[in-house]
C-alpha cells in the first residue's frame, strides 16, 4: 500500500465506499449521497490513491469490489456497526425534550422547511436546533447531522432510513410577463423531460443544462423557461406558471436519519411533527 492519508480525511470519504459498494453504480451512489457522479468518482480516486490500489473493478458502469476493496469495506462496516451500537445504547436513555438536534436541510427547501422548524422550536424550547444547509447525505451517515430533509427519487440505503413526507409536484415556469418568442429551455441534470403537451416552445429551442436547482430558478427568472417544483416557482414573485401542474416526475421529499437513532424518542418526536406539518402543506 502507498502512504496512508490522515485518518480524519479517510473517514470523511468512507460514505463513498459504502454507497458505491451497496449500489454498484456511480449514479446510485451519487443519489444516496446527494452529489453528482463526478464527485463520487473524484472521492473514489482519492481513496484509491491513499491506499495505493484499486478498490473497485468497473465494467459497463457497474462497480465490483476488488480484494483490497473488500478488505477496506469490512473495516468500514465494522467501524460503522460499532458506532451504531454505542450511539443506539446512549440514545435509549436520552431526554426527549432536551439537548442539541442537528438538522441538515437542502438549501432550496428552506422556504418550506423554515416555518416547520420555527414551530418545532416553540414546541420544544429545551432542544437546541442546529441547522446546516447542505445537499449531502453523508452528513447523516457520518453522524454530522441527526436528521436531514432531502429530495430523492427512492429511499436511502442502509444504514440510513427515510420517511416519505410528500410527493413533489411541479409546473413549467417563465419570467412574469415574458413575451419572447426565442425561448431558452433550462434543464437540470437528471430530471424528467417536460411532457410535450406542456411545451409551448418549438422543438428546436436552445437549451441550457445546469446541475443546481437554485441556479436553474435564476436562469428562468432571467428569461428562460423550465420545470420547477411548485414550492419554488410559486413563491418567487418574478415567475409565473406557464403550464398546468405536471404529472409526478418521481421526486419525493424524504426525512432521513441514521439507523442508530431508531430508539431515539427525541428524533421520533421531531420526525412525527415534521410529518404532520408536511402532510397538511398545500404549497408542495
Amino acid at each position: 500500500m502507498g502512504k496512508i492519508a490522515h485518518t480524519d480525511d479517510l473517514w470523511a470519504q468512507m460514505p463513498v465506499l459504502l454507497a458505491l459498494s451497496r449500489h454498484g453504480t456511480l449514479d446510485g451512489a451519487a443519489e444516496q449521497l446527494c452529489v453528482n457522479r463526478t464527485t463520487v468518482s473524484r472521492r473514489l480516486k482519492l481513496l484509491e490513491q491513499s491506499f495505493g490500489g484499486c478498490l473497485f473493478d468497473s465494467a459497463e458502469g457497474n462497480y465490483q469490489l476488488t480484494a483490497l476493496g473488500r478488505e477496506l469495506l469490512a473495516a468500514a462496516e465494522a467501524a460503522e456497526l460499532h458506532l451504531m451500537t454505542i450511539e443506539g445504547t446512549a440514545l435509549v436513555e436520552e431526554d426527549v425534550m432536551t439537548g442539541p438536534l442537528r438538522v441538515a436541510v437542502a438549501p432550496h427547501l428552506m422556504p418550506v422547511v423554515a416555518p416547520a422548524i420555527i414551530g418545532l422550536a416553540r414546541k420544544m424550547p429545551k432542544v437546541r436546533f442546529d441547522i446546516g444547509s447542505s445537499y449531502a447525505l453523508h452528513s447523516v451517515e457520518a453522524r454530522e447531522a441527526d436528521i436531514a430533509l432531502r429530495v430523492l427519487r427512492s429511499p436511502p440505503a442502509h444504514p440510513l432510513v427515510g420517511r416519505k413526507l410528500k410527493v413533489l409536484r411541479g409546473a413549467v415556469y417563465k419570467k412574469k410577463g415574458l413575451s419572447e418568442k426565442n425561448f431558452v429551455e433550462i434543464i437540470r441534470d437528471g430530471e424528467a423531460e417536460v411532457p410535450k403537451k406542456a411545451k409551448f416552445w418549438p422543438g428546436n429551442t436552445q437549451t441550457i443544462e445546469i446541475d443546481d436547482i437554485c441556479g436553474k430558478m435564476e436562469l428562468i427568472a432571467s428569461g428562460g423557461v423550465g420545470r420547477l417544483p411548485l414550492f419554488m416557482g410559486d413563491s418567487d414573485h418574478r415567475l409565473e406558471r406557464a403550464s398546468p401542474v405536471l404529472p409526478d416526475a418521481g421526486w419525493k421529499l424524504w426525512l432521513i436519519s441514521h439507523h442508530a437513532f431508531k430508539s431515539s424518542r427525541r428524533i421520533k418526536t421531531v420526525t412525527d411533527e415534521l410529518s404532520r406539518f408536511f402532510a397538511g402543506n398545500k404549497r408542495i
